[in-house]
């Protein structure tokens, strides 16, 4: 009997467990990249309410972050969104938390944004 088939099959396992490794991981990232891209739109609204700050009232800013903030499916509230002016710039901050299990692990996002622009 030659070296060669004594060793046949030998390499399965090792690929195996690179295929379970890689379904595992791709099952992870499927499920909190999208949180994060959720919280850029929240951060992306916040920058550009804050670019109307001139034009626009606190309360009107507040909401439509808090509309972009919904429809990118965050559990952002209304009562989360503090605008404030400091001198001549408008301070955005808002803050959520937002859970997911991950194959039975418990991830969760923090979103913590504050926004700073200056007021024309």
């Amino acid at each position: 009997m030659s070296v060669r088939n004594r060793i046949r099959g030998e390499g399965a396992f090792g690929t195996i467990v690179g295929i379970a490794l890689v379904i595992l991981v791709g099952i992870a990232l499927f499920k909190i990249v999208p949180l994060h891209i959720a919280g850029n739109a929240v951060l992306d609204a916040m920058s550009e309410q804050a670019n109307f700050a001139g034009v626009k009232t606190p309360d009107k800013i507040q909401y439509e972050i808090f509309v972009a903030a919904q429809d990118a499916g965050t559990p952002l509230l209304l009562q989360d969104i503090k605008i404030r002016r400091q001198g001549s710039d408008v301070i955005v901050e808002a803050k959520y938390l937002q859970k997911v299990s991950v194959l039975g692990y418990q991830y969760t996002y923090a979103f913590d944004k504050a926004v700073q622009k200056p007021v024309f």
